[in-house]
């Protein structure tokens, strides 16, 4: 158990959660079993968890969460002089539907962790390539240029070399480490450009043209990434252009029309709805855009 591990919405600090959970890991199995990609999604996401412990602390939290939803829910109602049968129903599925939203929001966490450690291990992978070709051509072997990435500023691809290094360090070979890093890791291009470089090893060609090969294919990925990223901009662009401009006029326009006809009351607060509308709309595109970015590109 790593005491650094943190587990969304959680009320408690993680050792006091990991020994409360403990108790329920019977209940956890059961729990994991409903979600059959947990098991990668921990490792892939480095929580130290099994799938059993994490499966117990879904459980306890929703347990924890349902309990507390409906039982603000009933004092609420109690409070508004609701009946007591309709107060215990509005309760009990306030409270389930709470500790479904938290079951469902942990399990989606692995893999949340997953989709970061993908985009940065792909933002910085080219470069990353690109120095171990500079290195090897120059005449230093791959467990060199991979020790030199490892130490370099690349991100999340910094950090899996860092491991396989201090994999071979310890006596495993090198091979075998690539391997398990390539196995274990959820980028399809890191594993697909980790793959390539071992088939060159054990089929015994020159690295540096397998590298060459591998950062040419790579930048044509790249560039086929950023032709379609910029052909879906031009459609966004024309979006936005409605939420940002003709949208807004367009309704205010109408609305200024509506209130010239008699017995048509509009308040202020429609202006002030209708501008808090456009706001969110607007930054939930901006967020919708910038998810949309290849991973490929470089900061």
């Amino acid at each position: 158990m790593d005491p650094k591990t943190s587990i969304p919405m959680s009320p408690f600090p993680f050792p006091v959660l990991y020994n409360l959970s403990s108790r329920f890991i019977g209940i956890g199995f059961k729990v994991a079993g409903a979600f059959p990609y947990l098991k990668m999604e921990l490792v892939q996401a480095e929580i130290d968890l099994n799938i059993e412990q994490y499966g117990a602390i879904m459980f306890l939290l929703a347990v924890i969460y349902s309990g507390f939803g409906a039982l603000t829910t009933f004092l609420f109602a109690v409070g508004f002089k609701l009946d007591l049968v309709m107060s215990l129903v509005m309760s009990v599925t306030a409270g389930l539907l709470l500790g479904l939203f938290i079951m469902v929001q942990l399990s989606i966490f692995p893999k949340i962790k997953v989709k970061k450690k993908v985009r940065g291990l792909e933002r910085n992978l080219i470069d990353a390539l690109r120095t171990m070709l500079v290195e090897i051509k120059s005449g230093v072997s791959l467990f060199d240029a991979i020790s030199m990435v490892s130490e370099g500023d690349f991100g999340e691809v910094s950090k899996e070399f860092r491991k396989t290094v201090e994999k071979i360090n310890t006596g495993e070979l090198q091979e075998q480490a690539m391997e398990e890093m390539a196995t274990n890791n959820p980028s399809l291009f890191f594993r697909r450009s980790v793959w390539q470089i071992l088939n060159g090893l054990k089929a015994g060609a020159d690295v540096s043209v397998v590298m060459g090969a591998l950062v040419d294919s790579m930048g044509k990925e790249q560039m086929n990434q950023i032709r379609e990223y910029g052909s879906a901009m031009r459609l966004m662009s024309l979006i936005y252009m409605m939420l940002g401009v003709i949208i807004p006029a367009l309704g205010f326009t109408f609305i200024i029309i509506l209130a010239t006809f008699p017995q048509t009351s509009i308040g202020e607060w429609l202006f002030w709805f209708l501008l808090l509308f456009i706001l969110v709309a607007q930054f939930m595109f901006l967020g919708f855009m910038k998810s949309r970015r290849p991973n490929l590109m470089s900061e």
